[in-house]
């Protein structure tokens, strides 16, 4: 029949009838989409709180030895976010650390601190502390803690060459009638300074580090 034929026939391109349950099948992916976007959200929350607390500190712009005092060319600012626990000096307070000797021999970047600014303490690794007794005419009068030295002993022969050593003096006591200069320089250097009898070294103040 006509009508049957008419019924029964279908164009070739119709997309089939859609199932229910793929709207079902959808609704996992809205949720793992719905949740990333949350976290995404949070994370730029942190990281706006973390960039607000960002503060301008100051750090060592080179290396110094322990005793140095701290010069306005020896401090860089840099910008950290830091735990409210670290006890740093702000930037806005750098010219309340300049003129203060650091208690240890630090590298480059250290941020400053209460606890590596003051007199020098106890030598680092490699690194030894040496006691000079000098006579006035020895050392400089105006020598110092924090100065920069060169420590020379006097040939024992003519034509033998003069040792001298790098150092950074950590203490004077003039409280007896032998004035004692204790100087911080390498663990090697210290022990060949060591066997050289007192009465043949001089100390010179010299500039620089």
């Amino acid at each position: 029949m006509k009508t049957q034929q008419v019924l029964d026939s279908k164009p070739a391109n119709m997309a089939p009838p859609r199932m229910p349950g793929r709207k079902r099948r959808s609704l996992p992916h809205l949720i793992l989409g719905a949740v990333l976007v949350a976290a995404c959200a949070a994370g730029g929350v942190v990281a706006a709180q973390q960039l607000g607390d960002r503060q301008e500190v100051i750090a060592l712009a080179r290396p110094v030895d322990v005793g140095h005092v701290i010069l306005q060319q020896d401090l860089v600012g840099v910008s950290l976010a830091l735990d409210g626990a670290v006890k740093v000096v702000p930037a806005s307070a750098a010219s309340s650390v300049v003129g203060r000797p650091v208690a240890y021999s630090l590298p480059v970047g250290v941020l400053l601190t209460d606890d590596v600014l003051g007199p020098p303490r106890v030598p680092g690794d490699g690194r030894a502390i040496a006691a000079l007794g000098l006579k006035p005419g020895q050392f400089p009068p105006e020598l110092s803690a924090g100065a920069n030295v060169v420590v020379l002993a006097s040939a024992p022969s003519e034509g033998s060459s003069t040792d001298s050593w790098r150092a950074v003096v950590v203490a004077v006591d003039r409280t007896d009638q032998t004035p004692v200069v204790s100087v911080e320089l390498s663990e090697l250097d210290a022990r060949g300074l060591s066997s050289t009898p007192a009465d043949k070294i001089a100390v010179l103040m010299v500039g620089g580090r």
